[in-house]
């Protein structure tokens, strides 16, 4: 598929077919996505995979919610891959140490004017993303916003680990339910958003 047709076709994708997605084709996705921008080359984006109905469930009621609880049709249709993608700050700042980057004085998190390691892990993601409409599945990006420290424990995820986003996989199906902001808001004009030589 070309580059364009890939990007334009790449959006959120809320229902999947209920069946597994091979492991060779999450390891190529996963192979594309370590391939994004790193800052001096520290590579530090990690991945935990759930590929088992079981590990998939144990997610849904880990992270669910009691003020905006799963509803089961919702569940019925969900991603049979979740792919937790983790950044290493260590990793970046034990890379800065080195002879040939110690000059830039970024050894410690607060000298960081932007944390690259998150940066880099959504870059990440976005390859994935992109990756999994090339290879025709459907992916959808979402941020564990309950539960964090019990999912943590269940899968032994260390604690100097942000968990950046979580990617959905699997082969997409015809949504019942429709949803999501892209289907209520237009996407603002290039002109809006490109500024040519300053503000």
């Amino acid at each position: 598929m070309d580059f364009r047709e890939v990007v334009r076709r790449r959006k959120m994708c809320h229902a999947f077919e209920q069946r597994p997605v091979e492991r060779a084709v999450i390891d190529e996705l996963l192979d594309i996505a370590r391939r994004g921008p790193s800052a001096g080359f520290a590579q530090g984006t990690d991945y935990v995979v759930l590929d088992t109905p079981e590990s998939v469930a144990r997610f849904w009621a880990l992270t669910e919610d009691p003020r905006f609880p799963n509803e089961p049709d919702e569940l019925a249709v969900g991603p049979p891959v979740l792919v937790l993608a983790l950044s290493d700050p260590e990793r970046y700042l034990d890379r800065y140490r080195q002879p040939d980057k110690i000059a830039f004085g970024l050894g410690e998190a607060e000298a960081w004017p932007v944390r690259f390691w998150d940066t880099d892990a959504a870059m990440a993601c976005m390859l994935l993303l992109l990756g999994a409409v090339d290879t025709g599945l459907g992916g959808w990006l979402f941020g564990v916003a309950h539960g964090e420290a019990a999912l943590r424990a269940e899968l032994a995820i260390p604690a100097d680990r942000p968990i950046i986003s979580v990617i959905g996989l699997g082969h997409a199906a015809v949504d019942p339910n429709p949803r999501g902001s892209a289907l209520t808001r237009s996407r603002r004009p290039l002109t809006d958003v490109v500024h040519w030589n300053g503000w």
